[in-house]
């Protein structure tokens, strides 16, 4: 039988006309000042010479160039991406299932499972494999429950926790029906379009190389604190930026866990080294998504971003989480790097110069920040306030970004989250150095281990595919309840609401407030 996913059947199409769509004068007059004040920001930028306390900090003269070159070219590549608009007919689309892992989830995971199953795709084309990797608390019992609401739903529930790779990799065998495997986090939620949109660059692929496509990640609770806030503008450039320079190129180095697709026959050909992976003589644990992308990479498969399949994700909320999560990102680059090094300078000079400027930025960053504020002031009389400045524009430029594609008057948090990863965060790469052989979560009571009893299938829901693991039960099957009827889904728990006046106002008036200490250098330094 012909794989739906064969060239032959692709029919790319041009893009739709988007309806057209009102500008109230208030966003009109926001992005109006939006860009002239990028603009002016970037007039100060070529007009700064090379005087006196700029030539004097050679370090800080070279990488300021080099940094200026990266984080334009970035930007260039970024604003010449487009999403794919390939289009075919329902009975043409893959069969896709969709892996749910989930580990002490309880709060979380039937919103996600509901909002999974209110996408826009044909049924009969879908399924949901939830995997309750080992919890302590209820989330098997709200996985159960679902399944009640959702006859197309399977559930698998181990017999102790191995963590989120063995999950994962238990969904994929289990996934013997479909085309396309698609990971979503147990905390995120689909736009009603994501799906559609998420297979399109594997549809629009002529060559059969796009091994992996990753959707949009927004944050889903931006208004819970100031933390969330700043994460709001990061994740939006860490995808709309970084991801989609990346993907012109078909070399996207992190296919993100909240939401991705693969090629069910490409993750068969990587699941063994994946999932048995190894690093300084432990057992990976997690950094399952960026190195899921480096075995694909590593095959010469492309991966690529979809910015109109959009997911929702729920981001720490307290900054003891969400700095532990910052420090287990880092570890895994760091293990991640030592392996995309290797063979990214394959790919188009661009791409393979943007990885290894961003491996010598990450590393060399917070030495030249530290050289800038507080040794060359304190032994050689130099003044710490060009390398702030210059910190300061960059961070103002990337929250404009943020506002002038967002019309959003939350920009500001793009300021705010510069400086805090240029003082504390961007300095955890030398921490995760020092404890790479650490590889406890430190957000999650696991105990993630192949000591102990084998791993087995404890309980199922519905009639789930081999996962390769032994059954202690019999399968599960779903009782059909005479309240399913009443059973209303649950609302997602994304809010999607409209910015509050007292937003716009803050908004307003963060832009006069960041242009005071370029003001300064200018008139009064």
């Amino acid at each position: 039988m012909t794989s739906l996913l064969e060239p032959e059947l692709v029919a790319p199409s041009s893009p739709t006309p988007a309806a057209p769509r009102g500008i109230h004068w208030g966003h009109l007059l926001w992005r109006v000042t939006v860009v002239a004040y990028a603009a002016a920001l970037l007039v100060f930028v070529l007009s700064l010479k090379v005087d006196d306390a700029l030539a004097a900090n050679v370090v800080l003269q070279v990488y300021g160039y080099l940094f200026a070159a990266y984080l334009l070219t970035r930007i260039v590549v970024a604003s010449r991406y487009r999403p794919d608009t390939t289009t075919v007919p329902d009975e043409l689309l893959p069969t896709l299932v969709i892996a749910v892992p989930a580990f002490n989830e309880e709060a979380h995971v039937e919103d996600t499972i509901d909002a999974l199953f209110r996408v826009d795709y044909p049924a009969e084309k879908l399924r949901v494999v939830v995997v309750d990797d080992g919890s302590s608390d209820g989330t098997w019992e709200r996985i159960v429950a679902s399944g009640v609401r959702h006859p197309l739903m399977d559930g698998i529930r181990f017999s102790r926790n191995r963590g989120k790779r063995a999950a994962m990799a238990a969904a994929v065998r289990a996934s013997d029906r479909a085309d396309l495997v698609v990971f979503v986090d147990s905390d995120s939620v689909l736009e009603s379009q994501a799906l559609r949109e998420l297979v399109k660059p594997f549809l629009g692929d002529p060559t059969g190389r796009v091994g992996g496509v990753t959707g949009h990640a927004d944050v889903q609770n931006p208004g819970t604190n100031l933390l969330t806030r700043l994460q709001q503008v990061r994740y939006f450039a860490a995808f709309r930026v970084i991801k989609a320079a990346e993907s012109r190129y078909g070399a996207v180095t992190c296919a993100s866990g909240c939401f991705s697709a693969y090629r069910r026959s490409d993750l068969l050909e990587v699941l063994p080294e994946w999932e048995n992976q190894r690093f300084l003589g432990q057992e990976a644990t997690f950094g399952d998504d960026r190195a899921l992308t480096n075995a694909l990479l590593r095959r010469r498969r492309e991966v690529r971003y979809q910015s109109t399949a959009v997911s929702a994700t729920l981001v720490p909320d307290r900054w003891r989480a969400f700095l532990r999560q910052q420090l287990r990102w880092k570890k895994s680059w760091l293990r991640e790097t030592l392996y995309v090094v290797r063979f990214a300078w394959r790919w188009p000079l661009v791409a393979s110069l943007g990885v290894y400027a961003s491996v010598a930025f990450q590393l060399l960053g917070p030495l030249v920040a530290l050289h800038s504020i507080v040794l060359r002031p304190l032994f050689w009389g130099g003044s710490p306030w060009l390398y702030m400045i210059g910190l300061q524009v960059v961070a103002v430029l990337y929250g404009l970004l943020y506002a002038g594609v967002k019309r959003s008057p939350h920009w500001w948090g793009g300021i705010a989250y510069a400086f805090v990863y240029s003082a504390v965060i961007s300095w955890q790469i030398y921490w995760a150095m020092v404890t790479q052989r650490n590889t406890s979560w430190g957000t999650r009571s696991s105990n993630v281990s192949n000591e102990g009893e084998p791993l087995a299938v404890a309980e199922v829901v519905g009639d789930p595919g081999d996962t390769g693991l032994p059954l202690l039960c019999a399968p599960g099957r779903r009782v059909l309840s005479i309240e399913d009827a009443a059973v209303a889904e649950r609302q997602p728990v994304s809010d999607w609401g409209v910015a509050t006046t007292r937003d716009w106002v803050t908004g307003v008036l963060a832009v006069p407030l960041s242009a005071l200490p370029v003001l300064w250098w200018i008139f009064w330094r």
